[in-house]
């Protein structure tokens, strides 16, 4: 759907679908739930919706675990608006609709029961397909609907498959763990082939059905859609099922340790060849895109950074402390012995070197059998080094007491350099506290260094262009607006390119600060880039509220704000209001504020707990990621007016500021 140009600065609001509640929803928002929201927005002068990732992930909560990369999830259908019921009036379809509305109350609770709806939703599907199966397969519109989009016969057979094998992964079937074309088609072409498969087809044709009826509601109603297309692919997943010659085995994406995380993260998906996917023209992406397209006038680009360069861990390694840059230019073994490193020296600072009496006094009377299973003694001396096959995982493994286990993994981490592959090295996160760089001298110190420094100002030469010429084919794919995400450890090169081909970047007020100036002081909204995405709050972080109540920075804030006086204790319908007009200075072109956040403006949608709010924490496993649910109805929700009334006037300033 088209990105309208932009006239003015627009201000939205942050959902996801799966947070909605209606009247008609069931015990989970749905697409058809978005024209409501859509309804208010409109009072408040909002000029666009964005959601989180709407793709199947099975009976997994996170929108970030997709299981195709074009189907959409069954949980966010509208059961009861199905052609198939509501156009029939059998005693078939009035006992299943019966049966919906009675399931609809008893999933009715103030979180979402992730596994449950979609356990009971799928069900329903099944039954309804059953009961209507002949009329819809013989339904041309499914035929012509499938062959727009062929993406549809793998996803429906794997999708198969994987209920079949009771819901493990492709890597441990015992069968078609490596598909050719022939194959899939075979299996829709065998007798009771298409009757079994062309379920998945259906629920996905009534999805997109449902989906676009969203948003061209939300259109008409003068709101846009903005989608969110995470970056990477799940290994379980239909497309690197079906399509293993575009992804790189062995590797898993994550991101380098940072203030948040101390490991690093390693999010476990593969990565893209993108040498493959360019020898087809990017087919794989331009399908994405398309669409997407279908539903959505922008779009987030998850993790930005990784068009430019991911951060890459071997399987094997548990944590992201071990990964490395890729693309990236390798440090040779030659450049290292020209500057006058031997392979002994070369070794040191590349393989983790630990004595006999640390390895004993870490691990007592286990020393010795675990020595025989990972280490290799060097000749004459009581000094060992890890053999190939050890790994944090092996190390884990081994069923050490967790002491025990975290000195060893510690150990295995200690390097300057990481062996990319055979006499190829990029260096470590932590090289600066590793035994080999504090054993190295004045000279070889100030060598070493200026090696990596080569090494990153030729990477940064690599990232430019490849980012550069990426984002420029995705930008051109479609007429959608697309939105960077490009928080983390940012490239030299990222901001100059996205201003370049004018990609909104991201602005999390919080975290924009002048990090190389004393007190690291914020920086102010009025001075944010005119391209760019300022969003007070997103799901991976607490709310405005919470963060003013538990977290840190809230008094050089409130001055950076422009707001007078001391910064107050509490978050009060006032204080809120102060905040949010403080950030609607924003230069940026959008302004984007979670629905949440619009929340703490009136006192009867406050949550008691501004920890209930939250959307997701990071790196945890809890009941409550993903679960959160708006406390009202859509059709009872600010009844008086009295939220949309006062968005509205805290808006109406910036809606009246022209972009230059």
């Amino acid at each position: 759907m088209k990105f309208p140009a932009f006239s003015r600065r627009m201000t939205g609001v942050a959902v996801p679908v799966s947070a909605l509640r209606s009247a008609k929803s069931f015990g989970i928002g749905e697409f058809l739930d978005l024209p409501a929201l859509g309804e208010f927005c409109k009072a408040a002068g909002l000029d666009l919706i964005q959601i989180l990732p709407v793709n199947d992930t099975g009976s997994q909560p996170s929108p970030y675990s997709a299981l195709s990369a074009c189907a959409l999830h069954p949980v966010y259908i509208s059961l009861e608006s199905l052609p198939e019921l509501s156009a029939d009036k059998s005693s078939d379809s009035k006992d299943i609709l019966a049966e919906i509305k009675k399931s609809k109350k008893e999933l009715e609770a103030p979180r979402v029961d992730f596994y449950r709806v979609w356990q009971i939703k799928m069900e329903f599907l099944r039954r309804i397909y059953a009961a209507f199966q002949e009329k819809i397969l013989k339904d041309p519109a499914l035929d012509a609907w499938m062959a727009e989009n062929l993406w549809i016969k793998p996803y429906a057979l794997f999708s198969s498959l994987k209920e079949k094998n009771g819901g493990a992964s492709w890597v441990a079937w015992k069968t078609l763990r490596k598909p050719k074309e022939a194959d899939i088609e075979a299996a829709w072409n065998k007798k009771g082939g298409k009757a079994a498969l062309g379920f998945f087809a259906w629920v996905q044709m009534r999805l997109e059905e449902q989906l676009r009826a969203a948003a061209e509601l939300l259109e008409k109603q003068g709101v846009l859609l903005k989608g969110d297309l995470p970056i990477m692919m799940s290994e379980d997943s239909a497309d690197v099922w079906a399509h293993p010659g575009i992804f790189t085995r062995g590797l898993r994406a994550g991101a380098p340790p940072d203030m948040y995380s101390l490991i690093g993260q390693n999010w476990g998906f593969p990565l893209y060849d993108w040498k493959a996917q360019s020898a087809d023209g990017y087919a794989w992406w331009k399908t994405r895109l398309r669409r997407a397209d279908l539903f959505y006038h922008a779009y987030r680009i998850d993790h930005v950074l990784g068009f430019f360069r991911i951060w890459a861990i071997p399987e094997e390694e548990k944590d992201g402390v071990l990964g490395y840059f890729k693309p990236a230019q390798d440090i040779s073994r030659e450049s290292l012995e020209e500057a006058g490193f031997d392979r002994g020296r070369i070794r040191w600072m590349s393989r983790p070197h630990v004595t006999g009496d640390c390895l004993r006094g870490v691990l007592g009377d286990a020393a010795q059998s675990v020595i025989e299973k990972l280490f290799t003694r060097l000749e004459g001396e009581d000094l060992y080094i890890f053999k190939d096959e050890a790994s944090e995982s092996v190390i884990w493994a081994l069923g050490l007491p967790e002491a025990a286990a975290e000195a060893l993994v510690g150990f295995y981490r200690d390097r300057l350099f990481i062996e990319t592959k055979a006499g190829m090295f990029a260096p470590a996160w932590f090289r600066d506290n590793s035994q080999a760089w504090m054993s190295l001298e004045g000279e070889e110190k100030e060598k070493i260094a200026a090696i990596i420094d080569r090494y990153f100002k030729k990477s940064e030469e690599h990232w430019k262009t490849d980012g550069g010429a990426l984002l420029r084919f995705m930008k051109e794919s479609s007429s959608m607006l697309p939105c960077a995400e490009d928080l983390g450890v940012v490239p030299e090169s990222v901001p100059g390119v996205l201003e370049g081909l004018g990609i909104l970047g991201l602005r999390i007020p919080r975290w924009t600060r002048r990090y190389r100036e004393a007190g690291e002081p914020f920086i102010l909204p009025a001075e944010y880039p005119r391209l760019s995405v300022c969003a007070a709050s997103v799901h991976d972080t607490s709310t405005l509220r919470e963060w003013w109540e538990t977290e840190t920075g809230k008094e050089d804030f409130w001055k950076a704000l422009g707001l007078p006086g001391e910064a107050p204790a509490d978050y009060t319908t006032d204080t809120a209001e102060k905040v949010f007009a403080g950030l609607l200075e924003a230069e940026s072109a959008i302004v984007m504020f979670q629905l949440q956040d619009f929340f703490a403006l009136e006192e009867s949608l406050r949550a008691a707990s501004s920890a209930e709010e939250r959307i997701n924490v990071p790196g945890t496993i809890a009941d409550t990621n993903w679960a959160y649910r708006m406390p009202q109805c859509l059709e009872e929700f600010d009844a008086r007016g009295n939220l949309a009334r006062r968005i509205a006037a805290l808006v109406k300033k910036r809606k009246e500021r022209k972009l230059p």
